[in-house]
């Protein structure tokens, strides 16, 4: 399952009281222990953490939340990465190690460098599920410390970037954040000149950037992790054409009983039946775009006894009868 660290929630407790809330209501609600907060290392299913935040930003009326609690961070609380960042020799090398080295964090956000001869951007990609406002902007104002205080405040981007409305607390992203904001943006992230990834990183010294890389190799290797909506995602692929696409049976595939497949899934934001009815969508496009077969062949491999029942799902999700959206589309991919 997505984890995160316990460091991602410094400053809940602070910014509850706040707010007016009983930060220990909510944790247990949520059925997190407050022992959680013991390690900064601890790590825990980042669902409820999640959700927990943004209930608290709804419960509270307070849309700056997130952004309050990144208020509390500081560049040491990522941990041994931050021993890393603070050597490397350049903006560049700190955003390569920032996508590197992110499951360090956590494990619901990567980073997506785009760069141009002149200009380039720097884009959150959070997993799906969690394209919460909360979730996003504690993922942006992060990056935005590690990036300017990196650098020692030698550097920052020309505006920082959110996918979601301009937010009623606007004095505290102000605050936050020295540069131009834009809402409503195609992207969650930064903006900047590619002349300004070449800035020096005052701190920079190769031998010790060196001697963190090795202390960051000897931690756990979590690189290997898959989220089981993924591999459900794939067993159901795998089962629909034969009929056996059930709960039990895609568990099965896993080496799981079907209760723990749901609580995973859960955990993760998901059910089994939504994953399934994504999934047949999802093959219901490639099978229909990128084959000639007939839809009652279609509708077999999707697991569906007749053609009619496949016809009837189809239009429901997509607007239209199978061959209808067949025919709209491939003219358009024409």
């Amino acid at each position: 399952m997505r984890e995160v660290r316990a460091a991602s929630l410094i400053g809940f407790v602070e910014v509850c009281f706040f707010v007016g809330l009983d930060p220990f209501e909510l944790l247990r609600r949520a059925k997190i222990s407050p022992r959680f907060f013991d390690d900064p290392e601890n790590r825990h299913a980042a669902h409820p953490i999640a959700e927990m935040i943004e209930n608290a930003a709804a419960d509270s009326g307070c849309d700056a939340f997130g952004l309050l609690m990144a208020e509390c961070r500081s560049f040491a609380s990522l941990g041994p990465l931050s021993l890393l960042l603070q050597h490397l020799a350049t903006v560049d090398e700190v955003l390569e190690a920032l996508n590197q080295y992110r499951r360090v964090m956590n494990d619901i956000v990567s980073l997506e460098c785009i760069r141009g001869p002149e200009s380039s951007v720097f884009c959150w990609i959070v997993a799906p599920g969690y394209e919460k406002a909360q979730t996003i902007d504690v993922a942006v104002a992060i990056g935005y410390r590690v990036l300017t205080e990196a650098l020692g405040g030698n550097w920052a981007p020309e505006a920082v970037h959110f996918k979601h409305p301009r937010p009623r607390h606007l004095d505290v992203f102000k605050r936050y954040f020295s540069v131009p904001l834009e809402f409503e943006s195609k992207f969650n992230g930064y903006s900047c000149t590619t002349e300004s990834l070449r800035a020096l990183v005052p701190t920079g010294e190769p031998t010790m950037a060196e001697h963190a890389r090795r202390l960051l190799d000897l931690l756990p290797d979590r690189e290997g992790f898959t989220p089981v909506t993924d591999s459900a995602q794939r067993a159901i692929s795998l089962l629909l054409p034969y009929g056996g696409a059930r709960l039990t049976s895609v568990a099965a595939n896993l080496g799981l009983n079907a209760r723990m497949l749901q609580r995973r899934l859960t955990l993760e934001g998901t059910s089994f039946e939504s994953l399934l009815n994504q999934t047949r969508k999802d093959m219901a496009e490639r099978f229909l775009l990128a084959s000639n077969q007939a839809v009652g062949f279609i509708a077999e491999l999707l697991g569906y006894s007749t053609t009619s029942a496949f016809t009837r799902w189809f239009a429901a999700e997509f607007g239209v009868p199978p061959s209808v959206w067949r025919k709209q589309n491939c003219s358009r991919a024409g």
